[in-house]
């Protein structure tokens, strides 16, 4: 699109043409294996891979779970880390908004609509309960700007003719790292 409005809202300052995948420690195997994040950073670039969230609050609605990303710019990255309640950290894979909706990701649908079967079995792994509402604890995820790609997601893309993934680490120790 080239209309000058549509163009001109596209260089706000809470917009970006990348969506981040941040890792956290969590079980890997069995809740008494951990996988520690830079372990879990590795994984994906061994198995090219972003392994699907397998919570009850992502299969309840889709068994096959997702890859969830933020839909953020790199310059608020480290407040989403120092914020975020599920101990995420500034480690991970930024992808292009654009391969990501090629692949299939799409923005996350936040409803207190619970029932899955309201929604078209296509969408379901978009399906966010939030409750607004709810006293006295609102459910709202709504900060995380989230998108989802139903399953995992392979960084390997062959008929994307450009890179469109990069590794994201907070500084050049982790990158030595990671080459290592």
């Amino acid at each position: 699109m080239s209309h000058p409005n549509y163009l001109r809202a596209l260089t706000r300052s809470d917009l970006s043409q990348w969506v981040v995948h941040f890792v956290r420690s969590q079980p890997l195997i069995s809740p008494t294996q951990i996988g520690t994040a830079d372990n879990i950073l590795n994984c994906i670039f061994t198995e090219g891979m972003i392994r699907p969230s397998q919570h009850e609050y992502v299969t309840r609605y889709c068994s096959d779970g997702a890859a969830c990303f933020y839909d953020a710019p790199p310059a608020v990255w480290p407040e989403i880390a120092e914020t975020n309640p599920n101990g995420r950290l500034p480690l991970g894979v930024i992808c292009h908004k654009n391969a990501i909706w090629s692949l299939g990701g799409r923005p996350v649908i936040y409803t207190d609509r619970n029932d899955p079967a309201y929604w078209p079995e296509s969408e379901r792994f978009r399906i966010v309960h939030t409750d607004l509402s709810r006293v006295p604890q609102p459910v709202d995820w709504t900060h995380e700007r989230e998108w989802r790609v139903r399953g995992g997601l392979s960084l390997r893309q062959p008929h994307i003719g450009c890179i469109w993934w990069w590794p994201i680490v907070p500084d050049a120790d982790w990158m030595r790292y990671l080459f290592a």
